[in-house]
């Protein structure tokens, strides 16, 4: 190897002191410049301190509580709103009833249904309205509130012939009451 090379090799290599004195003195210098707490710091793979773990745990175990609590309240609310539509449901049931026995057991003398006409439009629009309130639980309904086939539209109708009503059709003396949920 020629000289030229021994000095091309010597240049590529990193300037190393030589003497121990002059290492202690880089050394000492380096600790005094850097903060005490950082000159210590750790240099081997020993893994997550107890903290690190610690902290670790706390971050799962939190997600995991969220996870729980989310849940929970999605159960919850499904269930109220199953529990709240049938509740809803019967009671679109039971109000639709109620218009029907209020048609049998009205009072004839009443100006709101002292006709026949008035009778059949009064119930029939009750019997609709229930559709609008409880339109939530798709309840659609059939009302028909027809007067007795002999009867007048402008003639009054009987406390008798009323209790008479039914569901199924009218008769000569009888008319048809009917508020029901229809299935769509």
């Amino acid at each position: 190897m020629s000289t030229r090379d021994q000095r091309a090799t010597d240049a590529a290599q990193p300037q190393t002191p030589t003497d121990d004195a002059t290492v202690t003195r880089a050394r000492t210098r380096r600790e005094r410049s850097v903060v005490p707490h950082l000159a210590r710091r750790r240099n081997d793979e020993r893994g997550l301190t107890t903290l690190e773990w610690l902290l670790i745990v706390a971050a799962v175990a939190g997600l995991a509580a969220l996870a729980v609590v989310l849940v929970q309240n999605v159960v919850d609310d499904t269930a109220e709103q199953l529990g709240g539509s049938s509740a809803r449901e019967t009671a679109a049931k039971v109000a639709a009833d109620t218009v029907v026995r209020e048609a049998q057991t009205a009072d004839p003398a009443d100006s709101r249904f002292n006709t026949w006409q008035k009778w059949e439009l009064y119930f029939t629009a009750r019997c609709e309205r229930l559709a609008i309130l409880y339109s939530d639980t798709n309840f659609n309904v059939t009302a028909k509130f027809v007067k007795p086939t002999n009867g007048r539209p402008s003639g009054t109708p009987t406390a008798e012939q009323l209790a008479a009503a039914n569901e199924e059709s009218t008769t000569a003396t009888s008319p048809q009451t009917l508020c029901k949920r229809r299935v769509s």
